[in-house]
């Protein structure tokens, strides 16, 4: 399952995360990216990060 918090950040860049794409991620870059999409986070790392991840 995909983090509540994620799938809203993704959403709010108008990207689209599958489950697919989440179960194909390290541990590592799955709590990368639960940290980056954290309310209380700056989000400008986020974008960087799912490229990096090569999600967009």
């Amino acid at each position: 399952v995909i983090p509540p918090a994620l799938v809203t950040k993704a959403q709010d860049h108008d990207i689209p995360l599958s489950l697919q794409q989440w179960q194909n991620l390290t541990p590592l870059q799955r709590f990368a990216l639960i940290k980056l999409s954290r309310p209380s986070h700056e989000s400008k790392n986020f974008l960087p990060a799912l490229q990096e991840f090569e999600l967009i």
